[in-house]
């Protein structure tokens, strides 16, 4: 049944309301018990794998209920917590359950999914096209050319796409509803009925949390930084304007290194173009923030290609092949061979400054 497979669209919520079931009864009564579980289900598979874990496609009427009524329930096991990570890590699994799906399906239900997310569509001769406006509002995170407007055909305002691509535009619309959706507000009588479920999906939330946030670098060492990380972290603390694959580089280097997000947000505070909140939407993007692919910095060789191999020393001359590599030797040498001036990197933040000096005198 199709709104089995799509529970988040409109007429999935009229269906339900047309069987009576009100919010109480799906969260207390015997009756609605298999709902919850998938409910949780979907929230567990969010947490594990980013992904809803699809269920086979021949449902019956009963079986078809009971994955619609589960969607709810999920919504609002996740509002429950009110935990952004675990918000923005649902919300991507919904979506991406749903692009998967999007890429076999016939071309009138991807039409239908789209309208009912908001997004403008033309279909003709077999192909379906997406407004301009709705392609550069879904796609501005999207890395890759392939994703820019310029390389694009656009017809009468529309841009064609393949069915994977479009399904691909929709998986980020989705994310973007329900993320601007969740939380919901809650009673006391809300939580009081679902409290035993949190317990295991709070505790399965922060594992995840904290596994996304390890790392096998140890405690980041600015005197351990390649020449051409250096350069650039000190371009955006001098408030200089930095090009986008230098951006890029930085926030999936110090990312990697396992520096939280707010933190990597506060190197570009300086720079002349520094938009909080495109900022923070950009590195949680790149860093994956536990909700998705998470880039890794580029090599030495991109780095050449875009002019930011610079002030290359010894180590780099030794046949590095990536920045990383170069962290990974620097930070692992004798103390006596590893401490150099802290006063290389100009410009760098006080509070960095202190912790490096601090670093190199023991």
């Amino acid at each position: 049944m199709r709104l089995a497979r799509y529970p988040f669209l409109r007429e999935a919520s009229d269906f339900v309301r047309s069987h009576g079931v009100s919010l109480e009864e799906l969260l207390t009564h015997p009756a609605y018990s298999q709902a919850r579980r998938r409910g949780k289900e979907r929230v567990l598979d969010a947490i594990a794998d980013a992904r809803i874990a699809t269920k086979a496609i021949g449902y019956g009427e009963e079986e078809a209920m009971l994955e619609v009524l589960s969607y709810p329930v999920a919504r609002m096991l996740v509002s429950c917590l009110a935990d952004e990570f675990l918000t923005r890590r649902y919300a991507l699994a919904e979506a991406k359950a749903m692009s998967q799906r999007l890429e076999t399906e016939e071309m009138v239900i991807l039409k239908e999914v789209a309208h009912d997310l908001g997004v403008s569509v033309s279909y003709d001769e077999g192909s379906l096209s997406m407004h301009f406006c709705d392609f550069l509002r879904y796609t501005s995170g999207l890395r890759g050319k392939e994703w820019k407007l310029v390389n694009q055909e656009v017809k009468g305002g529309f841009v064609p796409l393949t069915q994977n691509k479009f399904s691909r535009v929709l998986e980020q619309a989705l994310q973007e509803k329900i993320e601007g959706e969740l939380p919901l507000p809650v009673s006391d009588a809300v939580f009081d009925a679902v409290s035993s479920e949190l317990a295991e999906i709070n505790v399965k939330a922060e594992e995840m949390r904290q596994r996304m946030h390890s790392n096998d670098f140890g405690e980041i060492s600015i005197t351990s930084f390649p020449p051409c990380m250096k350069r650039l972290i000190a371009m955006a603390n001098k408030g200089e304007n930095m090009p986008h694959a230098g951006r890029f580089a930085v926030v999936t280097f110090l990312g990697t290194l396992g520096m939280p997000n707010d933190e990597i947000i506060k190197t570009f505070h300086t720079s002349p173009d520094f938009d909080n909140s495109m900022t923070t939407y950009q590195v949680r993007h790149i860093t994956g923030d536990g909700m998705g692919r998470r880039y890794t910095p580029p090599e030495c060789s991109t780095m050449r290609t875009n002019g930011l191999c610079v002030d290359q020393d010894n180590l780099c001359q030794s046949g590095i092949r990536h920045p990383l590599s170069y962290y990974r030797i620097k930070s692992r040498k004798p103390k006596k061979e590893n401490e150099e001036k802290v006063e290389e990197v100009e410009g760098t933040q006080p509070e960095v400054k202190k912790k490096a000096r601090q670093k190199a005198a023991k």
